[in-house]
């Protein structure tokens, strides 16, 4: 019989999502910064999976799901605040052909940042499991 998700553990893990979404958005990472905050949150979330969780791949899954789309969302709500603290942001989408809508865009990434993330997190933790039963 399969363990049910444990959906308090998935949604308070899941908050690294729009934590992280949120200093990107306060300018608080420099260009490419976010992706070891990225690293630091998998890593954590798949060691606390792995020991707590005895379905590793599904509760990574919704917990890679819901981080990656609430961080990507946080972002697209506050494109204007993302774009003024992040400079580079501007050089970066400076080529864009005119009428390009940089929110419109953000918003639809989310859903692809967080399948992509679904199975990041769902990978790890599955490693991590693994890892963690060996000893």
């Amino acid at each position: 019989m399969k363990q049910a998700l444990n959906w308090r553990l998935a949604l308070y893990l899941s908050l690294f999502g729009p934590a992280i979404g949120g200093l990107m958005v306060l300018g608080v990472f420099p260009e490419g910064g976010e992706r070891f905050a990225w690293v630091v949150a998998t890593a954590v979330c798949a060691v606390v999976i792995a020991r707590r969780t005895e379905t590793p791949m599904r509760h990574g899954a919704l917990v890679g799901f819901l981080s990656g789309a609430t961080s990507t969302l946080v972002q697209a709500v506050f494109s204007a605040t993302l774009v003024s603290n992040n400079p580079w942001m501007v050089e970066r989408f400076a080529d864009m052909p005119e009428g390009f809508d940089l929110q419109f865009f953000i918003f639809m990434l989310v859903p692809f940042i967080g399948v992509a993330s679904a199975l990041a997190l769902a990978l790890v933790s599955l490693l991590a499991a693994k890892a963690l039963r060996r000893r």
